[in-house]
């Protein structure tokens, strides 16, 4: 005969189960990432991804939530708001805060032989690595990654020259419209994210861009032709940051699978730059886009434009700023050196 459960036994083993199931709960922490990708993008795929190792990594005691799209926080203001606590991580695009990271900024200087999201993405993290910057002493850095140099894309003059480019209207912000303002464009200040439609109505003449904007940004639909101008490209560093009194929070063994995922990361960011730049180029193969490739002579003409008066000035205002700037300046090139025959160029179509 079954017996049956007496309220009070039943009570105790309730109570028993909602404390185990707090426990259980307590012994996992939650954090919110930032991200300013959309889902569907690959970097925002790369984010999900990342999430999802890190909780396997950590045998379930840390569980990331992804809040893409800058739904948490905007990507102007991620980086304060994981120093405020409004989000506990987030991928930051430094620039979006021009002079509060003078080191890094180096790292987005143009000059790099090759097109490769690899090579930038080395030199970023060895830049962060050899000069440990105070600017980000403030959180907690996971990993560093920076896509490859930007070219210029037009909706229907083809750039062949620098006299072509003079007075033409070409959305670039920072770093890049100040490049576009050195080969004698006009900058329009416009987020990437909002171009297509300008480009389409013809507002805009031309846009800044790598080449995987051509499909993951439909920009092959709105321009005709992208002068390959990767040896002055602007570069952008993303960094993927942690507020730093949730890190210390984390019990040792959580900290520790959060910088092994973190470590395999970078790799894997340099990687997928290289790859949908490859996809971006053969979707404007497949779209007739017409991809200019410029004479020796003519390239020269636009890296005097541009490399050395960049790196002259940021010297003085890194200088200035009482930072080694020439040794910073000196270690960028060195790494550049090192690592490009590693890290070839990408093979691009051209005429």
């Amino acid at each position: 005969m079954k017996r049956s459960t007496s309220p009070r036994l039943r009570g105790l083993l309730a109570a028993c189960a909602f404390l185990a199931a707090g426990t259980a709960a307590a012994q996992t922490t939650v954090l919110r990432f930032s991200d300013l990708f959309p889902a569907a993008y690959p970097f925002g795929q790369l984010s999900a991804q990342f999430a999802k190792d890190v909780k396997e990594r950590s045998g379930g005691k840390v569980e990331v939530q992804v809040f893409p799209s800058g739904t948490l926080t905007p990507p102007p203001q991620c980086y304060e708001g994981v120093l405020q606590g409004l989000s506990d991580m987030c991928q930051a695009v430094l620039a979006y805060t021009p002079g509060r990271f003078p080191v890094m900024e180096s790292v987005d200087l143009p000059g790099y032989p090759t097109n490769s999201g690899r090579l930038t993405t080395r030199v970023a993290n060895e830049i962060y690595q050899k000069f440990q910057p105070k600017e980000l002493d403030n959180v907690k850095v996971l990993y560093l990654h920076a896509h490859p140099p930007g070219s210029i894309m037009t909706v229907d003059k083809p750039v062949r020259t620098l006299d072509d480019l003079k007075g033409m209207k070409i959305r670039s912000t920072g770093l890049s419209a100040r490049i576009v303002t050195a080969l004698g464009g006009s900058p329009v200040s416009m987020p990437i994210t909002q171009a297509y439609d300008p480009l389409k109505r013809g507002v805009l003449d031309g846009t800044d861009g790598t080449f995987n904007t051509l499909k993951y940004y439909r920009f092959a639909e709105v321009t005709k032709h992208t002068t390959m101008a990767t040896d002055v490209g602007y570069v952008s560093t993303f960094a993927v940051v942690m507020n730093k009194a949730k890190w210390n929070a984390l019990p040792p063994e959580a900290r520790n699978a959060l910088e092994a995922v973190s470590r395999e990361y970078v790799a894997k960011a340099g990687e997928l730059w290289d790859r949908i730049e490859r996809e971006g180029l053969e979707w404007g193969r497949e779209k007739g886009h017409d991809f200019i490739k410029l004479p020796p002579a003519e390239m020269e003409r636009w890296r005097a434009a541009v490399i050395e008066p960049l790196y002259a000035d940021y010297t003085q205002r890194a200088s200035a700023a009482g930072l080694p700037g020439a040794d910073i300046v000196k270690a960028k090139r060195e790494s550049i050196q090192r690592h490009a025959k590693e890290f070839p160029a990408l093979d691009v179509p051209g005429k």
